[in-house]
């Protein structure tokens, strides 16, 4: 009797200790966010657009329209997380952040302050993830999340794919998330990228998501174009698919273009009393993709072309290395090898690395390696 009545009390000691529904979230009282749109706002205020996910009835549904997959709300204040108390007071519903696909910063609130400690608040709350990912916008941020998607259900998944794809399918672009932002600033030399996205300039419907903006001490101080990014983008050993143009002798405005299959860039600082320099070795797999001008029918003609390729991505990385010496930004983290390798070394760099960046000579070597022709011959179909 005695052990059943110990049962019974154990038993209704789990039920009383056991976690209810006292802290339930309803569906029905959350509005899902998919994306935000930070600009500077009047008086020195933050304005913010946040993009809810909108609940539509199932496609067919009898005496039902489907409508917009989401609604954006316009909130404005000091701070972010006071902006964003006060959505419910529109929305009627709690924003739930965990589901966020992008932030966006307006290119005028991102030269006037650090971007880290602007967005301390989606580091700082559990909700936010730290894939969540991060651009710039030429102009008003709030515009970009305002256009009509094209093909996905929200603005903010359409930007997010946007910048996905122009990253993995033509290097014009660097995929960046919070997580990606704040390693960038806390290494050893703290100048990063961050996505760019502009209105296109023939649809103004449409937008871009190509080239990168720069940041030095947090705040975006100049933009790399998309033509310079794939250089950079294969010195960061980042690479993943692009075409390369290569300009036919003696005809204007006609390419030959190869797509590169696989990549491998090694940067190496060398260090030799007061002098810096850095050796670049470039390591590929490539494949024809249009032939107009060069014929490739033997070993000769195979090795001179793969000459023509090396030579152009040459070009395009001392293009892209040149603009940074100028503007004396190191987002290649060269400052960040010889930190690593050379870390008492560096301690005397520092403070003038800049300056010692826009100096720096470069040793560029190219080897690619020609897999194949396609489904035709080495040369011109026609």
């Amino acid at each position: 009797m005695m052990k059943k009545f110990a049962i019974h009390l154990f038993l209704t000691a789990i039920l009383l200790v056991s976690p209810g529904c006292w802290s339930k979230n309803e569906l029905t009282e959350r509005g899902f966010v998919m994306g935000v749109a930070l600009d500077q706002g009047k008086d020195g205020k933050i304005e913010m657009l946040t993009q809810i996910y909108r609940p539509t009835p199932a496609e067919g549904a009898k005496g039902t329209s489907a409508g917009p997959a989401s609604t954006n709300i316009l909130t404005r204040d000091d701070s972010i997380n006071e902006a964003i108390r006060d959505i419910p007071v529109h929305l009627g519903r709690k924003a739930q952040w965990s589901h966020m696909r992008v932030i966006i910063v307006g290119e005028k609130l991102a030269q006037s302050v650090n971007i880290a400690k602007l967005l301390d608040l989606f580091y700082r709350d559990h909700e936010p993830r730290s894939t969540v990912s991060l651009m710039i916008a030429k102009g008003s941020a709030s515009k970009m999340l305002e256009k009509k998607s094209l093909i996905e259900q929200t603005t903010a998944q359409q930007l997010l794919r946007a910048e996905e794809s122009t990253y993995n399918n033509t290097s014009k672009t660097i995929d960046t998330s919070l997580l990606d932002l704040v390693k960038q600033l806390k290494s050893a030399h703290s100048d990063a990228v961050v996505s760019y996205v502009y209105e296109d300039k023939q649809t103004k419907d449409l937008f871009s998501a190509a080239g990168l903006a720069l940041l030095k001490d947090g705040k975006m101080t100049g933009i790399l174009p998309p033509s310079k990014v794939k250089g950079l983008i294969m010195l960061r050993n980042k690479f993943r698919s692009g075409i390369f143009e290569i300009p036919c002798e003696g005809r204007k405005n006609e390419m030959e273009t190869i797509e590169i299959l696989s990549l491998n860039t090694k940067v190496k600082p060398k260090l030799s009393g007061n002098r810096i320099s850095v050796s670049v070795t470039v390591q590929g797999e490539a494949s024809t993709g249009e032939l107009k001008c060069s014929a490739i029918d033997k070993q000769p003609d195979e090795a001179a072309f793969v000459h023509k390729m090396e030579e152009e991505m040459k070009n395009q990385i001392r293009s892209t290395i040149r603009f940074l010496q100028v503007n004396k930004i190191d987002v290649i983290g060269v400052g960040n090898h010889i930190y690593r390798i050379h870390p008492q070394t560096w301690d005397g760099l520092k403070e003038t690395w800049d300056k010692q960046f826009a100096k720096i000579p470069f040793d560029i070597r190219v080897e690619l390696k020609l897999i194949t022709n396609g489904t035709s011959t080495g040369k011109s179909v026609f």
